[in-house]
């Protein structure tokens, strides 16, 4: 994992560069950016810089090839901290904080200059996980660094926000995502590689949903169900959903990530059906989409598309707080198909 691997964050690294260099790598961080962008493969990066054996950390150019690089690799380095919410919480635990994180933050290192953590998924921290971290904010264990990372500074407490080094990850640009799904040999295409690349919105997970054929066809299904019908069947729609995300993989976390990604397609779908009906094209020329978006944009009116947008952030925010994903869909196939109807009798 070197810094040739992650794209699109030069002037991250740069910064990294600089601040080793002057001996003023903070011992608390919080990157913020939005989702599928790369920050959590940067912080590995940065925790196996550090941690290398063979090059020191003031190079900050891991080896790749020593026991400690591979240890950050499979996350059995001893002085190597990542924390997720589990997935059955809601939140990460205080508990995790204070025993995984804090508690071993303290600690001098065991092989060599640093100690890092890295808590992932810090958008789920609440007042008293945040908290917890007061005392190892304020005063760090000997080497120690410490990673948050979530999408937004709003997200968090002052007492998170007011002692962490703020590092921002914008979107990748299209021409990053058309390497890597080149790299990924996900299409021989250039015409396809340029759609994705466009589509993703600077996203690479949603490039990859892009390329996925399956995915894409449960999303074309869906909106021609919504779009070629008066009276779209609300229960036959969340049941394709819901099929769709349990064959996609066993892990319920995967599964959630792709319930989310497509709940997130749809709400810019009613985006581009308000884009269809002021007479602007989608980004990235997707015939099926820009023809259902037209279709959709003739029967419904601006204001039930914007429900209809709110109504579909709503379910994403119930699958990320670990709703029942069965309920989800079903409320929202019939919210929606209810407005629809709605919609399409004024018109």
């Amino acid at each position: 994992m070197s810094w040739q691997n992650i794209r699109g964050h030069d002037a991250v690294v740069d910064h990294f560069r600089k601040l080793i260099a002057n001996d003023r790598l903070p011992h608390a961080m919080l990157f913020v950016g939005p989702p599928s962008v790369g920050k959590s493969t940067f912080a590995r990066a940065l925790a196996r810089a550090l941690l290398c054996s063979t090059n020191p950390p003031e190079m900050l150019n891991p080896c790749g090839q020593c026991p400690a690089c591979k240890q950050v690799d499979a996350e059995t380095h001893p002085d190597l901290v990542i924390v997720r919410r589990p997935e059955e919480k809601q939140v990460i635990p205080v508990n995790t904080i204070r025993e995984d994180v804090c508690e071993k933050l303290a600690l001098r290192p065991m092989m060599g200059k640093n100690r890092v953590a890295i808590v992932e998924d810090a958008d789920y921290l609440n007042e008293e996980s945040s908290n917890a971290f007061l005392k190892t904010l304020e005063e760090p264990g000997p080497g120690s660094v410490l990673i948050l990372i979530g999408t937004s500074p709003d997200n968090q407490l002052d007492t998170i926000n007011s002692r962490c080094q703020l590092v921002k990850f914008q979107p990748l640009s299209a021409e990053n995502i058309k390497e890597i799904l080149i790299e990924k040999h996900l299409t021989n295409d250039p015409e396809e590689t340029r759609r994705l690349a466009e589509g993703a919105e600077g996203s690479i997970a949603r490039a990859l949903a892009l390329a996925d054929q399956d995915y894409r066809g449960l999303f074309e299904s869906v909106i021609s169900d919504l779009c070629d019908s008066s009276r779209p069947v609300a229960p036959n729609i969340a049941l394709k959903i819901e099929s769709h995300v349990k064959n996609c993989n066993k892990e319920p976390a995967v599964q959630r990530r792709r319930a989310i990604l497509l709940m997130e397609d749809l709400s810019r779908f009613f985006r581009e059906v308000l884009w269809a009906g002021a007479g602007l094209a989608s980004p990235g020329g997707d015939s099926h989409r820009e023809r259902h978006a037209l279709a959709m944009a003739q029967v419904c009116e601006p204001e039930d598309l914007f429900i209809m947008a709110d109504r579909t952030m709503l379910s994403i925010g119930q699958i990320q707080s670990n709703g029942n994903m069965g309920l989800v869909f079903s409320a929202w196939a019939a919210d929606i198909c209810h407005t629809l109807q709605q919609s399409a009798s004024v018109n």
